[in-house]
């Protein structure tokens, strides 16, 4: 392997030879494949090289570069780095096009272009003579086969760590030198641009190595040649941006006349595609994507306005199959039970790969042909109760809608208790029957009466959150804040008599489920027999709490005693690591989760005696930021809090071997309390998905550092 290749469509020259200039100043090199030379998956097939793919509006929308994409990715070695690279388009006058693949709606967006293709191609075929229908043949079923995996293969791309544009520039391309294991090569790139940056007036002399790519790339020993540099005429030029100018939100939902132009804003992309579906007589496709879109974007007045505008006109309601190029195999208008079974077998699918919403879509899709179809109001329930937490509301109805089919059903009967609590089946009676749902449409209100829903007993469990530590102190008051607001909560520690107990007290408050696990963390084998093998419903673990540690001893560095440090570095640092290690697995998985890491002001200050306990804590800082790094592209977040002197915890305690005397050290000024540090906790862990609180520090009023309090007495109560 001597070199990277670079892919693209062949609309994104520029951008590609863009890349290039930057990178290749130190000697990177790189080979360009696109589709003016043929098929550009084959290409990526057969170079056996690491890839770097700008995956672009443009790429997504070119038949050369589609076709077979999504079997070259899934057939690409995995021992070879693939850098897929989310980047703007063009459009036909050079325009930018800005290019999402992260929410359900941008997907559907490529799936319904490359179905209006295939609608395209059809027409022309059954308007054709047969010279012309021959022709089209071919089209046909590439296009079709497109549309099939246009989903699949954006699911692959994410899970590939697909990289924003931005990112991939930001820090002078940190993530990609990472990426390709280049590394020290990224310390040379960041020189040679920062000698440019001077730009002095006499020729420089820049002293490189040879690029030490992996598996001998280039060279198996560094070599070192000189790089020549006129600051005028070599200057590094600057990473073009495509960006769209920001568009106001339009009230009004449009006419055929004058359409909306694709600006990057996906709810004004997703009324225009709703738009073209219903003016070619399919309503019940562009309502669905509207739907979509409501559900994503609960708030946005602007998805309410096109619904009720494009139901208005009666006239235009039709019983009308819909042809389908993900489920035709000629031409022709499908069978209403066939293209119901087809979206049936498609949403199996996409529940064995774990992309639930892509599920929701195929079977809310077989509501739309076939409201009667066997068992797709309990597929939807049971998977949107379980997967989907924003749409507990729409689970509710699916479930009820189950059962009403099958009133004996008890899987359904369980995880309809589990939403709504457990309710005494007198409460449950009273609770009305979701309406029938017209063409699969999801009420925005719950049919269950506001008396029930703000009763203790029916809220409805968030998520999991698994709290390590939870037995004492900060942990403790983690998991009661988690109870109180209708988490599902995973509590850990050593005392299994004092976890059974919390569990009882929980329960009984509450009315949350409590799975108590007693272990000691700093037992890698007990760590992953218990967290490796937990029950189905507790499996997805929402938030992981890493709360777990402790201090032993205050001595200099020369009198410290060696059990004391290797406690510390076991649970505070190791621990940590053993369960992280297990949760985040699953987390990057489902493409969901939050790590919050419960760091110290010792780990971002030391202070006498403290040695060995501030390295840890330090340690835990360092790790916050690098699994922020690791997971980022993951989208699960990752974050930390740092507080100061904490009461009502067993920490002096557990330093001072039990000595209660020497623990009393918040007699004389007012610390914080761990319901303090708690309330920060689950603030950080309720903020909106696109949010990240990376790191909260935070003392009493009487504390303004590790060494500096004022103990003149207990100012506050």
């Amino acid at each position: 392997m001597n070199r990277i290749i670079l892919a693209y469509a062949n609309a994104n020259v520029e951008l590609a030879q863009t890349i290039d200039n930057q990178l290749s100043r130190i000697g990177i090199p790189f080979e360009h494949i696109n589709s003016s030379s043929g098929s550009l998956p084959t290409a990526l097939l057969a170079a056996g090289e690491p890839v770097l793919l700008l995956v672009t509006d443009n790429l997504l929308k070119e038949r050369a570069s589609m076709k077979g994409l999504l079997d070259a990715l899934r057939q690409f070695p995995l021992d070879l780095p693939l850098l897929p690279v989310v980047a703007d388009g063009i459009d036909e006058q050079g325009q930018p096009v800005v290019t999402h693949i992260d929410r359900m709606v941008n997907m559907l967006h490529y799936m319904n272009y490359w179905q209006n293709e295939w609608l395209n191609i059809s027409t022309a075929y059954q308007a054709g003579d047969a010279h012309e229908k021959s022709a089209l043949e071919l089209d046909l079923g590439t296009v079709r086969s497109i549309s099939g995996q246009a989903s699949d293969l954006i699911g692959l791309l994410r899970e590939r760590g697909a990289l924003a544009y931005q990112d991939f520039c930001d820090q002078d391309f940190a993530l990609f030198f990472h990426k390709f294991e280049l590394s020290d090569w990224h310390g040379q790139y960041r020189r040679l641009v920062a000698q440019l940056a001077t730009q002095q007036e006499d020729t420089a002399l820049v002293h490189l190595p040879e690029m030490p790519l992996r598996s001998g790339l280039i060279s198996p020993e560094p070599t070192e040649h000189i790089i020549e540099i006129t600051p005028k005429a070599t200057e590094l030029p600057p990473v073009k941006m495509f960006t769209v100018p920001p568009r106001a939100a339009s009230d009004e939902f449009g006419s055929s006349s004058e359409p909306i132009q694709v600006t990057g804003d996906p709810i004004e992309q997703t009324i225009q595609d709703a738009q073209l579906w219903v003016e070619r007589g399919y309503l019940e496709r562009g309502l669905e994507l509207l739907r979509v879109a409501a559900e994503e974007y609960p708030n946005d007045k602007r998805i309410e306005t096109a619904f009720h505008q494009i139901q208005a006109p009666q006239d235009i309601r039709q019983s009308k199959a819909i042809p389908d190029p993900i489920l035709e195999t000629a031409p022709s208008q499908p069978e209403p039970v066939n293209d119901a079974h087809s979206y049936d077998l498609m949403g199996d699918s996409a529940l064995s790969k774990g992309d639930f919403l892509f599920a929701k879509y195929c079977w809310d899709r077989v509501l739309d042909v076939s409201p009667d179809h066997p068992d797709v109001f309990r597929k939807l329930g049971l998977m949107t109760a379980e997967h989907l937490l924003d749409y507990r509301d729409t689970a509710v109805q699916y479930l009820q809608k189950a059962l009403e089919k099958n009133p004996h059903d008890q899987e359904v009967k369980q995880a309809l208790n589990g939403l709504l609590g457990e309710h005494s089946q007198s409460q449950l009676d009273e609770i009305p029957s979701a309406e029938r749902l017209e063409s699969k449409q999801v009420q925005a209100e719950s049919p269950i009466p506001e008396s029930i829903i703000n009763s203790p007993a029916a809220k409805p469990h968030k998520g999991v959150v698994l709290i390590t530590g939870a037995t004492s102190g900060i942990g403790r008051a983690t998991a009661e804040i988690f109870a109180e607001n209708g988490y599902r909560l995973i509590l850990t520690g050593r005392r299994e008599g004092r976890l059974q107990e919390l569990k009882k007290h929980f329960e009984l408050a509450y009315n949350t489920d409590v799975l108590v696990l007693a272990f000691d963390i700093r037992d890698a084998v007990a760590v992953q027999a218990s967290l490796g093998n937990l029950p189905e419903s507790f499996q997805h673990i929402d938030i992981l709490v890493n709360n777990a540690g402790l201090a032993k001893g205050l001595s200099p560095i020369h009198e410290g005693i060696l059990e004391h440090w290797e406690t510390m570095i076991d649970t505070n640092v190791k621990g940590l690591l053993y369960v992280t290690k297990i949760v985040s697995a699953g987390m990057v998985a489902h493409r969901h989760g939050h790590i919050i890491n419960v760091c110290s002001s010792a780990g971002k200050e030391v202070y006498p005696n403290g040695n060995v306990y501030s390295a840890t804590k330090f340690a835990v800082d360092a790790l916050t930021k690098s699994m922020r790094l690791d997971l980022h592209t993951h989208n699960v977040r990752v974050s930390q809090v740092s507080p100061g002197h904490v009461e009502e915890t067993e920490f002096a305690l557990t330093r001072f071997d039990g000595d209660v005397e020497r623990a009393n050290i918040y007699s004389d000024f007012q610390p914080l309390k761990s319901r303090d540090v708690a309330e920060i906790i689950y603030f950080m862990a309720t903020r909106p998905p696109h949010v990240n609180i990376q790191d909260v520090q935070l003392f009493s009023t009487q504390q303004a550092s590790s060494t500096m309090i004022n103990r003149s007495g207990r100012s506050h109560p």
